[in-house]
């Protein structure tokens, strides 16, 4: 569990509870609401949501045209049920929630929020209720930037569990704390790659007149950005 949402948990957490060695899970995610979703200056998205959980995947259905400002009631219930699963595979077990715009070919990422698995497991009743999310696009440029939120409710039951039924947030005065992903607060690192020399490069440019050589250079990519250094004749 990262240090962020260790930071999360509530002190009513179970500290006894442990993964069972091998398991069936139910792990129940409610889509409850979300609000103030990102959208260019004028423009509406078609969102929907994406659960996955050790390698399942379940989609929720799509709004249409819904602007930056507007909260959305989505009251959907998520299950997967992954059968079978190792301890060590539940340990390391994540809990994905994507926010994404729903596109003809293809579907645009608009944010997300990750749990680990044991976050979820290891609180009272193995359960999460009516908690705001932030959302953020780990891979776009402004990648700390709050993409929107979305209030769920979570629980992960496994073999012999007793399974919390969730419900809507019946009280008067909503809890309006978010948490917030630790991607939101990054540590940030420097990777400095130097190239010395290159040596035995073949010619790949064959001259009729002149001798063959090669125009050589180094590229790279690191997180999806192309690096390349300076051409060397």
């Amino acid at each position: 569990m990262s240090g962020e949402q260790e930071k999360q948990a509530e002190a009513a957490g179970d500290e006894t509870a442990q993964f069972p060695k091998d398991a069936d899970y139910c792990v129940h995610v409610f889509i409850e609401k979300s609000k103030e979703i990102k959208t260019a200056a004028g423009d509406t998205v078609d969102p929907m949501f994406v659960v996955e959980c050790l390698g399942l995947k379940e989609y929720s259905t799509a709004k249409d045209d819904i602007g930056g400002l507007a909260e959305i009631v989505w009251g959907e219930h998520i299950f997967l049920e992954p059968r079978g699963v190792d301890k060590r595979d539940a340990e390391g077990g994540k809990i994905s929630i994507r926010l994404m715009d729903k596109g003809l070919f293809k579907d645009a990422l608009i944010g997300l929020y990750e749990f680990d698995l044991s976050y979820i497991y290891l609180k009272d009743k193995h359960v999460l209720l009516h908690k705001w999310l932030a959302l953020n696009n780990p891979g776009a440029d402004n990648f700390a930037e709050i993409c929107g939120y979305v209030k769920v409710s979570i629980s992960v039951a496994a073999t012999g569990d007793e399974q919390v039924q969730i419900a809507e947030d019946t009280a008067m005065i909503e809890d309006t704390d978010v948490l917030m992903s630790p991607s939101l607060n990054p540590t940030f690192y420097q990777i400095k790659l130097r190239i010395f020399q290159g040596q035995d490069l073949p010619p790949m440019d064959a001259g009729v007149l002149a001798k063959p050589k090669i125009d050589a250079y180094v590229a790279c990519k690191f997180k999806k950005k192309p690096y390349k250094t300076k051409t060397v004749t």
